[in-house]
Formats: C-alpha cells, sequence, structure tokens
C-alpha cells in the first residue's frame, strides 16, 4: 500500500531544495563605481594569436586621495615593438574624458606606447572598451579592445590593424593578485 506524504512535508521539503538550490548571495556591488573596485594588482599574459608572439603584462590599480590611479607595464614586442616602459594614467573625480565618476571612466589620451586613444569602463557591468591608433614605434598601426572585467579576473581582446592591411588578433587574460 502507498502512503502519501501530508501536504505540510511536501511544502517543506520543498522549500528546503530551492535553498540549497539557490547559492548564497554575495556582497552588493558599490552604489558607483570608485577606485576601491578594481584596486588590486592584476597580472597575467598576453598572446597575439595571428603572429605568436606574446608577453605578460601586469595591471596596478589604486587610489590616490580621491584620483583613481592606472599604471601598466607590458613585457613582450607589442605592436612589433621593443617592450615599452611602464606607463601611468592618473584620474581625478568628475564628469567628461580622463575622469572618474559612479558610472565608470574614461581615457582620452595620447601615449607613445599605445597611440592616441579612447578607453571606457562603464560600471557596475564591467566592461571594458576601447580603441587607439599610430603608437610611436609603430605608426600606422590601430587598435580596438573589447574586454570585461569581474571580480578577480580581466578578459579581452584586441584587433589590431596593420598598415599593409593585414590584422592580428591578441588576447589578455589577467587575475588579480
Amino acid at each position: 500500500m502507498r502512503r502519501h506524504r501530508p501536504l505540510a512535508d511536501v511544502l517543506v521539503g520543498t522549500f528546503v531544495t530551492a535553498l540549497v538550490a539557490v547559492p548564497a548571495a554575495t556582497a552588493a556591488p558599490p552604489r558607483g563605481f570608485s577606485p576601491a573596485v578594481l584596486a588590486g594588482t592584476w597580472t597575467g599574459t598576453w598572446h597575439n594569436q595571428t603572429l605568436g608572439t606574446s608577453g605578460t603584462l601586469t595591471l596596478e590599480i589604486g587610489a590616490r586621495g580621491s584620483a583613481l590611479r592606472f599604471t601598466t607595464a607590458v613585457a613582450g614586442s607589442a605592436f612589433g615593438c621593443s617592450a615599452p616602459g611602464r606607463q601611468t594614467f592618473v584620474l581625478p573625480a568628475g564628469r567628461g574624458p580622463n575622469r572618474w565618476t559612479p558610472k565608470g571612466f574614461s581615457i582620452t589620451n595620447p601615449s607613445a606606447v599605445f597611440g592616441t586613444m579612447n578607453v571606457t569602463y562603464l560600471y557596475p557591468g564591467g566592461s571594458l572598451s576601447g580603441s587607439g591608433k599610430d603608437p610611436a614605434c609603430a605608426p600606422g598601426v590601430s587598435w580596438s579592445l573589447d574586454g570585461m572585467f569581474t571580480a578577480k579576473q580581466f578578459n579581452a581582446t584586441a584587433r589590431v590593424s596593420l598598415p599593409d592591411g593585414g590584422s592580428a588578433t591578441t588576447v589578455v587574460s589577467l587575475a588579480k593578485t
């Protein structure tokens, strides 16, 4: 003879199963972007899938007062050039280019290493996109970048257009240490 469970037992069992199946809540993200969101040292590699070149990349992100500070160190022959020295960008809080706001930040700077560039980070989604052209060591080269920051990782794909009409694809993978 088959025995039926009381409705209350079924409801309690269903509720407990639902609790176990739902992941524990994580800390809510800050209401808006601040340098603390990305602060830390991000290390990893870049690999040009077309040309077979690769190297390391370190990105140090922090605050200096209320300013957002980035320092990049690239090893390897990016853009077909020798490894550049460290590059630092400092963005004060406020609206407009080369500033950070609760919605993210934008960089619109000429840089000898990266050329004339525009880079935008959108918070809270974590997307980073940008483009540039004419690095000092490789006139005629242009690039675009699409990536995503999570709490502990940054992954991106860069597309490089060469002056002879060729192109190359580079992948970047960083972990927050």
